[in-house]
């Protein structure tokens, strides 16, 4: 595979730097953006009449009505399609979970039209969106790193006196999640081939110094390898052709658990970058569905793909050696996840959503693969 990431994995000044400056960063980020996030929504909590006539007026009017279509402010109705896109109302309402009702919003903008501020309005409430149910995930992970690693990260303090000094907070959590991306950072590149690949290429890429040298470095970080999926063709051979990775809750294990939360927070856009930078090596699985499902038994392997909005009843057998061979690349690139003790999805895409239908269809089944977090989510909805 002509991938080149040269990352001195043997050195210990390769993982202090990338804990305490790549990784670290992120997490001081994060930490800190989670916690301002937190105060202002204390220091809102009060009725809003009461806000705002304190010294959080100007901060709650950004947060609650800036951008707010000036015609919906006009006309003293304000309504969904009112939050222009773009506009820190809808950001802070939409992504950062600050919510409040329509009803409230309507005698907020009349009170103001009006000059006399009523005794009561309701209050600003916490909603838990998408972004910040993931991004309180990721800050979970991080937490758990952390606590194993003989390296120590100060979450940045945040002053938040208008809501531009939020955004700007949350905007660096991004960057900094961006740069941690294996297409940008080396480090996190060589954890994510670590998740679950063949050992023979690995060994061709890394060297034995990744079976030798480097264990009792990469032990010290957390970092421990082992054989996940074993081709059932006896001990010895299992060994030398079997898939190693992380063990399960190990601190890789842990990063390229954060990697994948960060890819559903970029919306998939960097995760397709990334596929398309190495798109000859994948090209072979990614070409002809989004997520397959794999089970090694016996030397082996039946295959079958999800595609569409439904999962495909066709299944392709393939020997073991013709699996590996190419699936390997994939593999290097992070993108093979274990899901049993010989069993595994090939993800091409790291969201992927599909409809399991019934006869007469009196309901249906939503199944949600987030799929390089190795989770699959189901809901049932009516027809």
């Amino acid at each position: 595979m002509a991938v080149n990431v040269p990352v001195e994995f043997w050195d210990e000044s390769t993982w202090v730097r990338y804990f305490r400056e790549e990784l670290g960063a992120f997490y001081s980020a994060l930490a800190g953006f989670l916690e301002a996030r937190r105060e202002v929504l204390g220091r809102l909590s009060g009725d809003l009449a009461q806000v705002l006539r304190g010294g959080d007026r100007d901060l709650a009017l950004q947060i609650l009505l800036g951008g707010v279509r000036q015609e919906c402010v006009d006309r003293g109705v304000i309504e969904e399609s009112c939050f222009s896109e773009g506009s820190a109302a809808r950001f802070f309402r939409e992504k950062l979970g600050f919510e409040v009702s329509l009803d409230a919003l309507n005698k907020l903008v009349n009170a103001l039209k009006a000059g006399k501020m009523p005794q009561e309005l309701g209050k600003i409430a916490e909603r838990e969106t998408e972004m910040v149910k993931t991004l309180k995930e990721v800050k979970r992970l991080l937490d758990e790193v952390y606590r194993r690693i003989p390296v120590e990260v100060v979450p940045k303090r945040y002053e938040v006196r208008d809501a531009r000094d939020l955004v700007s907070a949350y905007e660096e959590v991004l960057n900094a999640g961006l740069r941690l991306l294996p297409l940008y950072n080396p480090f996190t590149f060589f954890l994510n081939s670590l998740r679950l690949t063949p050992k023979l290429y690995l060994r061709l890429t890394y060297g034995e110094r990744l079976f030798d040298g480097a264990v009792a470095l990469m032990e010290k970080y957390g970092v421990k390898i082992g054989l996940r999926i074993a081709p059932g063709l006896g001990k010895e051979l299992d060994e030398e052709l079997g898939f190693i990775g992380h063990l399960e809750d190990t601190v890789g294990d842990l990063v390229v658990q954060i990697i994948a939360r960060l890819y559903e927070v970029f919306g998939g856009q960097e995760f397709k970058a990334f596929v398309d930078r190495y798109r000859e090596h994948a090209a072979h699985f990614c070409e002809d569905a989004y997520l397959w499902e794999a089970e090694i038994v016996g030397g082996v392997v039946r295959m079958h793909k999800i595609d569409g909005d439904y999962k495909k009843i066709e299944s392709v057998s393939l020997a073991y050696h013709e699996f590996l061979e190419r699936a390997a690349p994939l593999a290097f690139l992070g993108l093979l996840v274990p899901t049993g003790s010989n069993s595994l999805w090939i993800c091409c895409k790291p969201l992927y959503i599909f409809n399991s239908y019934q006869p007469g269809c009196a309901t249906y089944t939503v199944y949600e693969y987030r799929c390089l977090a190795g989770i699959v989510e189901t809901r049932r909805r009516r027809c």
